[in-house]
């Protein structure tokens, strides 16, 4: 009834688009096993977070093995949830920045065909 619909209208809008962030972390010895654990672990997060209202997900990552550092993607409402996903799922970030995702806006070989 009623009721539902106010509560529902103080609810964070989950299909709006959010946005993107960076976790920039100095990982010694990280491979692609363990960034890959942790991607598992930020979705698992991003489930219990998100039950609570706090809206963030993982989205990817980049390693780069040479210098020891993985780059994990989210989007999220604030950087605060980034952090607090990143914490739950024991991402060990330096620094998290909100970024600007430029894609190619060529066609894929796919499209050509």
């Amino acid at each position: 009834g009623r009721w539902n619909a106010r509560c529902d209208a103080t609810r964070p809008d989950r299909s709006a688009r959010m946005p993107p962030f960076m976790a920039h972390c100095f990982w010694p010895g990280v491979t692609e096993q363990p960034l890959a654990d942790a991607g598992a672990r930020a979705r698992r997060a991003a489930a219990a977070i998100n039950s609570n209202g706090v809206l963030a997900r993982h989205t990817g990552s980049i390693l780069v093995p040479a210098d020891e550092i993985a780059l994990c993607f989210f989007e999220a409402a604030s950087i605060d949830a980034v952090s607090a996903l990143s914490c739950r799922a024991a991402i060990p970030f330096e620094r998290i920045l909100q970024i600007v995702r430029l894609d190619d806006p060529t066609p894929s070989a796919k499209e050509l065909r």
